[in-house]
């Protein structure tokens, strides 16, 4: 199974993941008279738990099959699985085939941190290219959500989930066949994935723990703000068309905001996340002073720029300096987060819909003044390799390393050195 083919499995995952994300409040009140804020935020914790809980059993299985022939039966489950949700008679029942959904495809998770590292233009190409798949990924899960909720009866849409879960195995199935197979894959430790080991990559224990924790605070972060925006932006009026447009026009400044990146990194170096991080603070404050959509869009856009820049930034510098065990344990806080970024929007929401989003913005706001200013990262490999430095010879004087009967002087006296050569 080659790089491409993973990289649109991986796309494809998120998109089917996600589709009805921003939607899932809106779904259940509709489609099983669910009206509790709280029922949103439970389904998605148990989710993530779902996922946390099955990645180390697909880790156990890749040491007796290959990860190939593991991702397509994962996808073939899947499509029975997502094809189950438009019969589920009740909350509960739509809630527990989903946790087998996610299940199911978190396999193909064992997989991404390596897509990174093995593009042939080095690590930071492969973190852009992949960051671009994330959030192309996430313009199509809206647009396919925003379709399943639009319709009379969500429900009986949902569907389209499994027309998608299936056009992923036919992929998958058909290159496959025609594959030797990936390999061997990285091993599973912790809830997480862990990578071939960095060279040089060692970190103490307190860096370790610094950046794990600064991981998990930035996905607390980043993904609080997401479950009741649509709900947010919808409160005084909105249709839901255009919250959905405002809940993905993030995504799109990520994708125009990628093809600069490489240069503001050289200009900024290692304040770029910093940086990054205190524009997203900025951009999610003015979000939740404003609900009129002119501004709450040019609000957005900021946001979504300010999100790409950190994401590419922080990934990066993740993936540089860990390897092995500790980007295992990195993997897990990240994991972490996830899990408590819908916990934190619950119990913001109902207080105020605007909650969400301010505490996402002093989150930020307190990475950005703890991200450290000196760089940590080491580069890939293939990435700014220097040049080898010739050594100026001086006459007279043998270079560094240079066998000291290895030449002689223009009169043929043996030289050994300057003072030799001024006896001489």
């Amino acid at each position: 199974m080659n790089r491409g083919v993973l990289l649109c499995a991986a796309g494809l995952h998120m998109a089917t993941q996600s589709a009805l994300a921003p939607f899932y409040p809106k779904l259940f009140r509709e489609a099983f008279g669910v009206r509790e804020l709280g029922a949103t935020g439970g389904f998605l914790t148990v989710c993530q738990l779902a996922a946390i809980a099955s990645l180390p059993l697909w880790g156990r299985a890749t040491r007796r099959h290959a990860l190939p022939r593991l991702v397509t039966a994962g996808q073939g489950a899947a499509v029975l699985l997502a094809a189950s949700l438009a019969l589920a008679p009740n909350f509960a029942t739509f809630t527990a085939l989903s946790v087998l959904l996610i299940a199911a495809k978190s396999v193909v998770l064992l997989a991404y941190p390596s897509i990174a590292r093995s593009h042939k233009g080095g690590l930071f190409p492969g973190v852009l290219q992949y960051v671009a798949v994330l959030h192309a990924a996430s313009i199509a899960a809206t647009l396919l959500g925003t379709v399943i909720i639009t319709v009379p009866n969500p429900q009986a849409a949902l569907p389209l989930l499994a027309v998608a879960e299936l056009g992923l195995l036919a992929l998958v199935t058909v290159v496959g066949r025609r594959s030797a197979g990936l390999g061997a894959p990285p091993a599973v430790a912790g809830g997480g994935w862990a990578q071939p080991p960095v060279p040089g990559a060692q970190m103490d224990k307190s860096k370790v723990a610094h950046l794990a924790a600064f991981v998990l605070a930035y996905a607390v972060a980043v993904y609080a703000v997401r479950p009741y925006f649509t709900e947010y932006a919808t409160a005084d009026g909105t249709s839901t068309q255009v919250a959905a447009a405002l809940f993905v026009l993030p995504h799109f400044a990520v994708l125009a905001v990628l093809p600069a990146a490489k240069a503001l990194r050289a200009r900024l170096g290692s304040a770029l996340l910093p940086t990054a991080l205190a524009l997203g603070a900025a951009t999610l404050a003015w979000q939740a002073a404003t609900t009129e959509p002119v501004s709450l869009a040019a609000a957005r856009t900021c946001f979504g720029a300010a999100l790409g820049l950190s994401q590419v930034a922080l990934d990066h510098r993740t993936l540089a300096t860990a390897g092995g065990h500790t980007y295992s344990l990195i993997a897990t806080a990240q994991t972490a987060g996830l899990l408590l970024a819908p916990l934190l929007a619950t119990f913001a929401a109902k207080a105020t819909l605007t909650a969400p989003l301010l505490a996402g913005a002093a989150l930020l706001t307190l990475l950005a003044l703890l991200t450290p200013t000196e760089t940590t990262e080491r580069h890939h490999p293939h990435e700014h390799a220097p040049r080898p430095r010739t050594p100026r010879r001086v006459p007279g004087v043998l270079a560094r390393g240079e066998p000291s009967a290895a030449r002689q002087d223009p009169v043929g006296v043996r030289v050994r050195g300057t003072d030799q050569a001024r006896r001489a």
